[in-house]
């Protein structure tokens, strides 16, 4: 069983089973997105989940400091290094 992981900047679709982060997903893939530590330390990989929220991992403190840091109060915004694939059977549509 898996999720449908749609990064729209690039068109691109891929089934997904639960447990791979979305950085997995991304590097996989050949998606433009881009990343800078891979740590969910720097911000760069902010993406913004435009539906599936159900379907990812809960934020953690870690991201949520992140976001503060970056002033980023936009509910849709997470990042691609720290989200997971939390359950199958859905679709997460995400921009950058």
């Amino acid at each position: 069983m898996t999720t449908r992981v749609e990064i729209m900047n690039d068109f691109l679709a891929i089934n997904v089973k639960p447990g791979k982060t979305i950085q997995d997903i991304v590097e996989a893939s050949g998606s433009a997105l881009p990343f800078g530590c891979r740590d969910g330390e720097c911000g760069t990989c902010v993406v913004f989940v435009e539906s599936g929220m159900d379907f990812l991992s809960d934020m953690t403190d870690k991201e949520k400091a992140v976001m503060k840091t970056l002033n980023e109060s936009n509910p849709k915004a997470r990042l691609a290094c720290q989200m997971k694939i939390a359950q199958p059977n859905g679709l997460v549509r995400l921009k950058y």
